[in-house]
C-alpha cells in the first residue's frame, strides 16, 4: 500500500539563500532603462567660503552620471499529462510538487547569479585576496582586524558604515571555530549555531549577516548528483540601504519588471494536444551593482 501521509523530498529552506535578501528590489515601469548617479566627490569638498557683507557668494556645484539596467527573463514550464494525474498514488498534489520544483529554481538562480556576478574580486572597490592570512589559520588569520579594517575603508570612502556581511556556509564555520571568535562570545552566549550567528553580527557591527548555505547541482540529468556549494569561501563586507529610492546610498539593487513576472508568477493552461494540465512560472529581473565603492570583498 501507499502511504498517503508521507512522501520523502529534498528542498531547500529560503533561508538558506542570500540573494533576494541582499539587493533590495524595486519595481520598474520598463525592461530597461536609466538612472542618475550624483557624482561623489562633491560631497566630499570643503567648499564654504568667508564672505563679507554685501560680498560675492562663492558658487559650488555638484555633477551627474548615468547608468543602465536591462532586466532578463527566466522561465519554464511543466506538464501534467491526464494518464499521469489518473494513475498518480504521490500523496499530493502533481501541481504542488511542481510549484515547490519552481519555487526552488528560482531561488537557485537567483543565488548563482549573484554568486557569479557579485562574489568575485574586480567587482568591488577593495580586494583582498591574501591567501596567507586566511581566516581558518588560526595562527595568522585575524579575521576581527581584517573585518574592522573592510569596515573603516568602505566607512571612509562613502560617508556610510557598511552593514551587510555575506559569507558562504565554510566561512561562517571557520569563524565559528576560530580561538579569536571563541575567546569573545564563550561568556556571553550559548554554544548553538544561531547564538553564535547573532553574535557574530553584534562582534562585527553588521545589521545583517547573512550565511549562504544554499548548493546546487551543475551537472545535467543524466549525471550522478553531485551537490556544489553556491557561495563558497568568500566574504563580501557591504553597506545596502532598503529604502533607497531618491538619494540613498546602495550597494545594489534588484530591477524587477512586473509584467515579465517580476519575482516570480504562475500561469496555468489545457494543452488539448497534448492532453496536459501546464503550469507555467516566468520572472524578470536584473540584480545590479549600484556603486562599487561600499564593498570590501575577501577572495
Amino acid at each position: 500500500p501507499i502511504l498517503t501521509n508521507m512522501l520523502v523530498g529534498y528542498m531547500q529552506e529560503d533561508t538558506r539563500f542570500v540573494a533576494g535578501r541582499v539587493f533590495p528590489s524595486v519595481s520598474v515601469e520598463n525592461d530597461s532603462g536609466t538612472y542618475y548617479l550624483v557624482t561623489k566627490k562633491y560631497f566630499f569638498f570643503d567648499e564654504l567660503e568667508e564672505r563679507a557683507p554685501g560680498g560675492e557668494f562663492a558658487r559650488i556645484d555638484y555633477g551627474l552620471s548615468t547608468a543602465t539596467y536591462k532586466t532578463a527573463q527566466w522561465a519554464a514550464d511543466q506538464a501534467s499529462a491526464d494518464e499521469i494525474r489518473a494513475n498518480s498514488q504521490v500523496p499530493m498534489d502533481l501541481e504542488q510538487v511542481a510549484l515547490r520544483l519552481f519555487a526552488q529554481r528560482s531561488l537557485i538562480r537567483k543565488e548563482v547569479a549573484f554568486a557569479t556576478d557579485f562574489m568575485k574580486t574586480s567587482v568591488w572597490a577593495t580586494d583582498d585576496n591574501n591567501s596567507t592570512t586566511d581566516w581558518d589559520d588560526t595562527t595568522s588569520g585575524d579575521p576581527v582586524t581584517d573585518i574592522l579594517t573592510a569596515s573603516r575603508t568602505i566607512s571612509n570612502n562613502t560617508g556610510v558604515d557598511p552593514n551587510t556581511m555575506v559569507l558562504g556556509y565554510i566561512v561562517h564555520q571557520a569563524l565559528m571555530t576560530h580561538p579569536d571568535m571563541i575567546d569573545r562570545i564563550k561568556y556571553t552566549q550559548t554554544a548553538n549555531e544561531s547564538a553564535i550567528e547573532g553574535a557574530l553580527a553584534l562582534i562585527f557591527g553588521k545589521t545583517n549577516y547573512l550565511v549562504g548555505k544554499g548548493t546546487y547541482s551543475n551537472t545535467n540529468e543524466s549525471a550522478a548528483f553531485s551537490a556544489t556549494a553556491i557561495i563558497d569561501d568568500d566574504c563580501l563586507i557591504t553597506h545596502v540601504d532598503p529604502g533607497a529610492g531618491l538619494f540613498g546610498a546602495t550597494a545594489g539593487k534588484t530591477f524587477v519588471w512586473g509584467p515579465g513576472g517580476g519575482e516570480g508568477s504562475i500561469y496555468s493552461h489545457y494543452d488539448n494536444d497534448r492532453h496536459a494540465a501546464i503550469l507555467q512560472h516566468k520572472e524578470q529581473w536584473d540584480q545590479k551593482v549600484t556603486a562599487t565603492d561600499p564593498g570590501y570583498f575577501f577572495a
